[in-house]
C-alpha cells in the first residue's frame, strides 16, 4: 500500500472527500446529491472508487422524480475508467447499466462490446481527473471520453473568474463547460456547466444540467473528509 500512498500525494483533494449538494430548481431547494471519493480495490490492485447519489426529495417527485445512483471505480495513476455503473430513475425513464473496461474494450451487461481509446474516462473520472490539473481563463481542456458505446474527446473550455454563491459560502471559480459531439451529459439538452474554485483543490461548488422540465443546480452544502466537517 505504499505506492498508493505516494500517488495520493499528488492528489488535489483528499481520499475520503465526501461533497453534499443541494439541488435547486430555480429557487426551489428540490432534492440533494452526494459526491465521495475514497479507497477502492480492483481485482487485487489499488483504485479510487467515485460514488454519486442524486435524489428529489417526496412531495417534489410527484413532479418529477430523480433518483439516480452512480460508481465509477477508477485507476490510481491516471484516473482511466476500470468499471463504471449507472442505476438512472428520471421520470418514466430508468437505464440499469455496468461497463467494465480492459486494455483495448469495453464490455456492457446489455451485451455491447466497443473499442477502447487510451486513458477513456466516464464523467466521475473525468471531473476528478479535472480538479487534479492546472489551468486559467481561456484555456481549454481535452479528456479521453467513453459514453454511449462511443469513444470521444471531450472538449472543456475555462471561462473567465467570477464570483459564485452556494450555501456554503462565496467562491472565486472558474466555469467549465465539459462538451462532447452529439452527446448529452447527465441527460442535459445543453453542455452542462461546472463551477469549480480557483484554489488548488479545484472544488466543484455548483454544477448546472438544464433538462426537459427545465434548469437543475446542484449548488454544495457542505463538505466532510473521513467523517469531520469543514
Amino acid at each position: 500500500m505504499l505506492l498508493y500512498s505516494i500517488l495520493a500525494l499528488y492528489l488535489s483533494f483528499p481520499i475520503g472527500e465526501r461533497m453534499s449538494y443541494g439541488a435547486y430548481f430555480g429557487p426551489l431547494r428540490a432534492g440533494y446529491s452526494v459526491m465521495e471519493i475514497k479507497e477502492g480495490d480492483f481485482e487485487g490492485e489499488p483504485s479510487y472508487l467515485i460514488e454519486c447519489v442524486q435524489k428529489t426529495e417526496k412531495t417534489f417527485s410527484i413532479v418529477y422524480r430523480i433518483d439516480d445512483y452512480y460508481k465509477s471505480v477508477v485507476d490510481t495513476s491516471s484516473f482511466s475508467t476500470l468499471s463504471y455503473t449507472k442505476n438512472i430513475n428520471e421520470g418514466k425513464y430508468s437505464n440499469d447499466l455496468t461497463l467494465e473496461f480492459t486494455e483495448d474494450s469495453v464490455f456492457y451487461t446489455d451485451g455491447r462490446r466497443t473499442e477502447k481509446i487510451p486513458d477513456a474516462k466516464d464523467i466521475f473520472a473525468a471531473l476528478y481527473w479535472m480538479r487534479c490539473q492546472t489551468f486559467y481563463p481561456g484555456d481549454t481542456l481535452k479528456v479521453p471520453f467513453h459514453s454511449s458505446g462511443k469513444n470521444q474527446e471531450m472538449i472543456v473550455p475555462i471561462s473567465d473568474l467570477q464570483w459564485t454563491t452556494v450555501p456554503m459560502g462565496k467562491f472565486r471559480t472558474f466555469l467549465l463547460t465539459p462538451q462532447v459531439k452529439d452527446e448529452k451529459i447527465f441527460g442535459s439538452e445543453e453542455p452542462i456547466k461546472i463551477w469549480v474554485s480557483v484554489d488548488p483543490q479545484h472544488l466543484p461548488v455548483k454544477i448546472e444540467s438544464k433538462l426537459k422540465v427545465g434548469k437543475i443546480s446542484f449548488q454544495l452544502e457542505e463538505i466532510n473528509v473521513i467523517g469531520e466537517e469543514r
